[in-house]
């Protein structure tokens, strides 16, 4: 419910931003008033505001709104207030390396994970990944190391209600699912996701905490399955995650407020 303070007009302007910016063509005025029910002035008025302000941008020929140069600043600034990536960045190229894969670091955000870094390899399997993504939390490694603390009723609240979304042919759909793969990942100390975010796609992550031993963040490492086996995954590729996951958290410098560095007590 909204509170005291909310301010409705600047909630449907950000509204408004988003919904242009999970557009992959962004989006005519007509497409956007359909999408989000809205007066077509009204529509129009705060497209105006957002692109004078730099927010948006207009394509004079198809009349198509898209992310301006101010939302990638945005962007930016966001990022570089995050020293956990400063940490991390060494850790995740020389598992890259060492791997030969793909690796990330992602955070929790709502029912999703957001990647905040990534090292690419050339052979990976192409599942749309980038900085800034965001992919479902329960048909990821990273979401799974992410959420080995929640509860049950905490993970029903986040997720929503079942069967949730297929990603891939051995994607997870049901809570009682989840909360076994979660013991189990508890247990181990690492996740696992082979075929579960796309096809043709393993993974393996662990968390990273702070000085306090909360999750802050999750490292992961992923390779196609016509080059890595689930026994390569899980003997070699999981401790490997596993191990670096430890050097960035014994560094005992995350915050998990900001991601900024702090002193030594």
């Amino acid at each position: 419910m909204a509170g005291r303070y909310y301010v409705q007009s600047l909630a449907r302007g950000l509204l408004i931003l988003e919904t242009i910016a999970n557009s992959p063509r962004g989006l005519s005025l007509t497409e956007l008033v359909a999408a989000l029910r809205l007066p077509k002035a009204t529509a129009f008025a705060f497209l105006q505001t957002l692109e004078l302000l730099g927010y948006l941008e207009r394509n004079p020929e198809t009349k198509v709104y898209a992310p301006g140069l101010k939302v990638l600043d945005l962007g930016f600034a966001y990022l570089s207030g995050r020293a956990i990536l400063d940490i991390a960045q060494p850790y995740l190229r020389a598992l890259s390396e060492e791997c030969r894969a793909t690796t990330d670091v992602s955070v929790l955000d709502g029912g999703q994970i957001m990647t905040l870094a990534l090292e690419k390899v050339w052979r990976m399997v192409d599942y749309h990944t980038n900085v800034g993504s965001r992919l479902p939390v329960h048909g990821s490694a990273s979401g799974k190391a992410l959420l080995i603390n929640h509860t049950t009723p905490e993970l029903a609240a986040l997720l929503g209600p079942e069967p949730y979304a297929m990603h891939g042919p051995k994607t997870i759909t049901s809570l009682a699912e989840l909360v076994g793969e979660l013991e189990w990942t508890r247990r181990r100390g690492y996740a696992l996701a082979d075929e579960e975010l796309a096809p043709g796609l393993r993974s393996a992550a662990a968390p990273i905490r702070d000085r306090e031993g909360r999750i802050v963040a999750a490292i992961c490492v992923s390779a196609p399955t016509a080059i890595v086996s689930h026994e390569h995954l899980e003997q070699v590729l999981a401790p490997t995650v596993v191990c670096a996951a430890g050097k960035i958290s014994a560094a005992r410098t995350v915050d998990s407020g900001l991601y900024r560095l702090s002193g030594e007590e």
